[in-house]
């Protein structure tokens, strides 16, 4: 049976595992890893510096992988299904994605069945910034007062790229909204998702823009009260990347963001994603 060496973390989120990077196609590997992955919510594989080829092998023996083709920028990597995550984007809307990952969002808020879980490959560090910050929404969700959890259950979220693109951009322009509606139309999803696995999250973050029914000042206030809720310190944790690491997460669980870079740091991740099978309703 295969084991993984694990080294919690926090008390809330996250492990270090190590191992070589051939063990990860092990025949066992995958359900170990999985098991480890619902668990801690995010893994660490320190250094083991993944080929591109592996990453991909691996992301389709935890499930089947989504293709990066909304994100695809023409690199060798897209190609094999790779999102290239760096600041030198020529397209403008490619160039948005990355800013605002420095954002605290949920991947695929603009799916009605979003990613299981995202791999990270650090390709090469930010010279300064560029860390990736985590916080454990299933844990923050259950520290809410029950009167708070039973006042969100029924309420209802529009999440769209506008929301975030006008947090990029001081005097976004009719052009930029188009496009912005173009790549990642508004899609409305529950407040609260109860889980099939017995556990809840809250689809919150940087795309969500108002709730359905409620005057927009004020749902946006409820909106970035529950992040900065489930972004307190005791649910979060930062990783400080390093060539070659390798992170998984936990999608619909977490939030995450990347701290900010400058264009001229040399930061590169390689990012795969592996496909839900619970849609958000």
């Amino acid at each position: 049976m295969f084991a993984l060496n694990l080294e919690k973390i926090t008390d809330h989120l996250g492990a270090r595992v190590f191992i070589d990077a051939s063990q990860l196609l092990a025949p066992d590997a995958p359900a170990a890893v999985l098991d480890a992955l619902n668990q801690y919510g995010v893994l660490v594989f320190p250094q083991i510096h993944v080929p591109d080829e592996t990453l991909v092998a691996f992301t389709n023996q935890l499930g089947d992988m989504e293709a990066a083709t909304r994100t695809a920028d023409g690199s060798n990597v897209s190609a094999k299904g790779i999102y290239r995550i760096a600041l030198d984007k020529d397209d403008k809307t490619q160039r948005d994605y990355v800013v605002g990952n420095n954002y605290w969002h949920m991947d695929g808020t603009s799916y009605e069945v979003p990613g299981k879980a995202t791999l990270l490959k650090c390709e090469s560090p930010a010279s300064a910034g560029g860390e990736t910050d985590f916080a454990h929404v299933y844990a923050a969700y259950e520290a809410l007062p029950e009167d708070k959890k039973h006042a969100l259950q029924n309420l209802r979220v529009i999440h769209g790229l506008k929301a975030v693109g006008v947090k990029i951009y001081d005097n976004p322009t009719p052009e930029d909204f188009e496009r912005w509606r173009l790549a990642f139309p508004e899609t409305e999803q529950p407040l609260v998702w109860h889980q099939a696995n017995g556990r809840t999250s809250l689809v919150i973050g940087s795309t969500a823009q108002s709730i359905v029914d409620m005057p927009e000042a004020e749902g946006y206030q409820l909106l970035q009260e529950l992040t900065d809720w489930c972004t307190q310190p005791q649910f979060t944790y930062r990783h400080h990347w390093q060539q070659g690491d390798l992170v998984i997460f936990n999608n619909p669980g977490l939030l995450h963001r990347s701290r900010p870079y400058a264009e001229n740091s040399g930061r590169v991740m390689h990012r795969t994603t592996v496909k839900g099978v619970e849609a958000f309703t």
